[in-house]
């Protein structure tokens, strides 16, 4: 044996005498390995083994050398199969490991953490997820994703204060991110910070001007705030004039602001997208209606009555704006549709008598004439006939005739009238301003 052989194993032997006496101490163990298997020992018997059978003390980066691999392939494994617990228990044993510290070839730190918590927060485990992404962002402070997890979690478990101070680090950051901003802009609005909210709103719709969720968000902040929304509204409807939900939505807004003309204008050019949308010609009909247009609200109703031939409403509306510009003859003919259709119901019912009664009301002389009787009799025995199917809409007018008895047609008109007037057993209004009335008068029982 030449000397330097016997040089190096004294330099062996001291080395592991130096290694064992800082590691083992009497009566602990010490983890020691040949290359072929591990064991746990003794120190005494570690002893024994390092200086009689070539084995040495087992390092930490023995362990990782040997662990690590394994872990990883197994946290994948469990984690792409949803084995959230045992996944779970093997990011665990990574981080213990500091398996992150090892390879990243192997193990990739980035991930790690955020699949740690990502299982925890499968299994429900909020808290546990919150101290992985706590712990993961000590070593990686700038990660976005364990950012967002970190968020998330304390969302979970109500921690709306921590929630918000993590969703502001990714706003510093610059992360144009919509549904972490939007959860940011709810937790303002839930703590009452408007502004604060309308800011992060709006921000978003920098990058995403288009987000119509984000828009409507905007314009209810706006509201609660006690600022005018409108201008949200219209640039939502201008980049989408097709959209049937956003015109509508711009045209309540503008409606309700008094502007009716430019609610107008808006229905009708969403109208040119949308020919068979009965909801647009409703509300364009309805505004033109509001704003004194009838002639065109009439045109309106009728090209949709052409859509929905069975819609005894539209036959009513039609029927309404002819009253207002005193075509009683059209108005009666739809009133007479909207009767058929519906089958006399409640509402037509009413409907009918309120037409009588606006035709008695301009009609009428100061005297009453038998014909303003005869059509003040008709309209109070539709608004009697409503009332008995549950509708008292015109209720008032129901009221004024029966004040005013006598203006309705009695035993008096009735005994006045020509025998052979008298044999048909019943009367009709007669004279220009009721030519259209074709209904008669029944005689009642008691004349």
């Amino acid at each position: 044996m030449n000397n330097k052989y016997l040089s190096n194993m004294l330099i062996i032997t001291l080395f592991f005498c130096s290694v064992l006496d800082a590691q083992c101490r009497r009566g602990e163990t010490l983890r020691v390995s040949n290359g072929i298997e591990t064991k746990e020992v003794e120190c005494r018997e570690a002893t024994r083994l390092i200086y009689n059978e070539d084995y040495w003390p087992y390092s930490i980066e023995d362990e990782r050398e040997d662990r690590c691999p394994q872990l990883a392939s197994s946290a994948q494994q469990y984690y792409s199969t949803n084995s959230w617990e045992l996944s779970a228990n093997a990011y665990s044993e990574l981080i213990n490991l500091r398996c992150d510290e090892w390879n990243s070839d192997w193990v990739n730190p980035n991930d790690v953490y955020l699949y740690w918590a990502v299982a925890l927060e499968y299994l429900g485990q909020y808290d546990k997820a919150e101290a992985a992404l706590v712990q993961g962002l000590e070593e990686l402070p700038e990660n976005i994703d364990l950012i967002k997890r970190l968020a998330y979690a304390y969302k979970k478990q109500d921690k709306i204060d921590e929630m918000i101070i993590e969703y502001e680090r990714l706003m510093d950051m610059g992360v144009e991110d919509t549904t972490s901003l939007r959860d940011l802009a709810s937790a303002y609005g839930q703590q009452g910070r408007t502004d604060e909210q309308v800011s992060v709103l709006k921000k978003i719709l920098v990058f995403d001007p288009n987000n119509s969720a984000i828009q409507s968000e905007l314009a209810r902040a706006y509201e609660e705030s006690g600022d005018d929304p409108l201008e949200i509204f219209k640039d939502r409807y201008e980049n989408n004039t097709d959209n049937v939900s956003y015109a509508t939505e711009y045209a309540d807004k503008l409606i309700a602001n008094g502007e009716l003309d430019e609610a107008i204008d808006v229905l009708k050019n969403t109208l040119d997208y949308n020919r068979n949308n009965n909801m647009i010609y409703m509300k364009l009909g309805k505004v033109y209606g509001e704003n004194s247009n009838f002639e065109d609200a009439i045109d309106i109703f009728e090209d949709l009555f052409e859509l929905d031939r069975d819609n005894y409403r539209v036959a009513i509306l039609i029927s309404e704006n002819n009253i207002q510009i005193d075509d009683f003859e059209s108005a009666y003919d739809w009133a007479n549709k909207a009767l058929k259709i519906s089958k006399n119901n409640a509402e037509t019912l009413s409907h009918m008598g309120n037409l009588y009664y606006k035709a008695m009301q301009l009609c009428r002389t100061d005297n009453f004439s038998r014909s303003d009787k005869i059509i003040a009799s008709l309209a109070y025995n539709y608004f009697l006939k409503a009332e008995k199917k549950g509708n008292s809409k015109y209720f008032k007018q129901k009221n004024w005739l029966e004040d005013n008895d006598d203006v309705l047609f009695g035993y008096t008109d009735w005994f006045m009238l020509n025998p052979e007037v008298q044999a048909t057993g019943k009367v009709k209004a007669a004279g220009r301003c009721y030519d259209w009335a074709n209904e008669s008068l029944p005689k009642q029982s008691d004349w």
